[in-house]
């Protein structure tokens, strides 16, 4: 999930920078949802494993989050752990930036579950560079509408959280025609379990 200078999080609840802290959203809005798969907490770019620190990714910035090759900062990452090409394992890396409050905790693990999701039905990401040398990829594409959708579930629209950008340009790439009719039930069945 990334992060853009836009998210001011006035009035969001505090939330402590604990594994209680994130069992608890777990408990109160994804149960069962996150499987095959452990949290990781970041405060340091030791915390990441040796292959998502090979891929550029690091700890810090002014905001404590993960960044990318000094690019672009993110608020959660999921690392898919293999073995002879089955997913055995994946962990979802929360920052200490993404406890800037709880709102923002909760939508990020939200984000990140649904990743998980995805990747346990075998419908790995695919990306696309864009024109204007942006990337777009068909995960985003869903998990920005389900942001959209759960913070105006949860009445969070004035909180001002992070949340990704509908990245529109993926309707124009053929290489996503394939996965998108095969994600959206999956994505209505997330959608119907995390709005309630």
């Amino acid at each position: 999930m990334v992060i853009n200078d836009d998210n001011t999080l006035i009035g969001g609840t505090e939330a402590e920078f604990s594994c209680d802290t994130v069992l608890k959203v777990e408990k109160a809005h994804y149960k069962n949802q996150f499987i095959r798969g452990s949290w990781h907490f970041v405060d340091k770019t030791s915390d990441l494993s040796p292959y998502i620190r090979g891929q550029g990714y690091s700890f810090g910035g002014n905001k404590n989050l993960i960044v990318r090759d000094s690019d672009y900062n993110v608020w959660g990452l999921t690392e898919i752990v293999t073995h002879k090409n089955i997913i055995v394992w994946q962990r979802i890396y929360l920052p200490k930036g993404a406890f800037i409050s709880l709102e923002q905790l909760d939508l990020t693990m939200g984000h990140e579950i649904f990743h998980s999701i995805l990747n346990n039905a075998r419908l790995f990401d695919i990306r696309e560079r864009t024109g204007t040398n942006k990337w777009v990829s068909v995960h985003e594409y869903f998990t920005s509408r389900w942001e959209q959708q759960y913070i105006m579930y949860r009445k969070w629209e004035k909180l001002n959280l992070n949340m990704g950008a509908f990245n529109t340009e993926v309707s124009t790439f053929k290489s996503f025609d394939e996965l998108k009719p095969k994600i959206q039930p999956i994505f209505n069945n997330y959608l119907k379990s995390t709005l309630k």
